[in-house]
């Protein structure tokens, strides 16, 4: 079985995409990597070659995307990129295809990720903001209780993406539906993916933190940005990567703590909003972090396929 990792970015997020790759190669065995990206400067494409030491392939796929005519809207067209990994001739050598966003710190050999088994053509992790706001599925014209996973980690079967051409599908549903990727993605793989261990793509949701994730992902405050939630010992190690590159400058530290703290705190109010009709709320108030890990977890020893009603299961429904 042969396996990469790839990440896809344009000019503005070119270097965050650079600094995630050269971390995976820190804590990983040897595997193939790709950065996909499109108008990244020639200075910026410099650094990079020096930072990555060669071992990930710099791919311009502008022209690639260009050429093949498809209609973006408003979105980023480097969203979209990693939707034709069935047609980017890159990976025609491949059976698993790991792919990361570039706000994503591994602490795990990704080879661990790319390599498990899989029953499904995806392997992805609940997105447990979606089970707050359930109304997605009627948006989105998915079953009545179908998952949700967040497409930020995800590994790709490519024998099975390829002989059911999913990610034309996903394309077609992007366009048709003028979606955005992560939503065309799963209504696309309705009922085809696997529960990803939770660690994989560790959201700052609940108790866990960075020293427990295998995979954080700043899903919400970034780290180049505002920096709410990002944990200090994970933002010092962003600073570490950018170190000797002309891109440190918006990992330095804004203030002697740790941003999102009164948030977390106000988060325990939220059984008494619900008190006022306030749904979302009301299901977080009853949300478990630690108790869904666990399932999820358990799930993923299993190689189970993601379940349907997870709040229910959860008990946060």
């Amino acid at each position: 079985m042969k396996s990469c990792f790839f990440l896809a970015t344009d000019a503005g997020y070119f270097p965050y995409a650079c600094l995630t790759a050269r971390r995976i190669l820190d804590v990983s065995t040897p595997i193939d990597g790709f950065l996909l990206y499109t108008g990244a400067s020639q200075a910026d494409l410099e650094v990079a070659r020096h930072l990555l030491e060669g071992k990930v392939e710099l791919v311009d796929v502008a022209d690639f995307m260009t050429n093949f005519g498809f209609r973006f809207g408003t979105y980023s067209i480097a969203a979209y990129t990693r939707l034709f990994a069935d047609r980017l001739p890159v990976f025609e050598p491949y059976d698993r295809i790991a792919y990361t966003d570039c706000d994503v710190l591994f602490n795990r050999d990704i080879n661990d990720l790319a390599r498990q088994r899989l029953r499904a053509p995806l392997l992805a992790a609940h997105d447990d903001y979606m089970y707050f706001r359930p109304s997605y599925r009627q948006k989105l014209k998915l079953a009545p209780g179908a998952p949700y996973f967040n497409s930020g980690v995800v590994v790709f079967d490519m024998n099975a993406v390829r002989e059911n051409a999913l990610l034309e599908r996903t394309r077609k549903t992007a366009i048709d539906g003028s979606m955005n990727d992560q939503n065309a993605l799963n209504v696309a793989f309705e009922g085809k993916w696997q529960t990803m261990h939770p660690n994989w793509n560790l959201q700052s949701l609940g108790e866990l933190r960075f020293s427990q994730a295998w995979a954080r992902h700043f899903a919400g405050g970034k780290p180049w940005g505002n920096q709410v939630g990002v944990e200090l010992e994970a933002l010092r190690i962003w600073r570490d990567l950018a170190r000797d590159t002309p891109w440190g400058r918006p990992f330095e530290q804004r203030i002697p703590f740790e941003r999102g703290v009164v948030k977390r705190f106000l988060r325990r109010f939220d059984a008494v909003a619900g008190l006022f009709g306030k749904d979302v709320q009301r299901r977080r108030a009853k949300y478990d972090g630690s108790r869904m890990h666990a399932i999820y977890a358990r799930q993923a020893d299993e190689g189970a396929m993601a379940v349907q009603f997870p709040e229910v299961l959860g008990g946060f429904a």
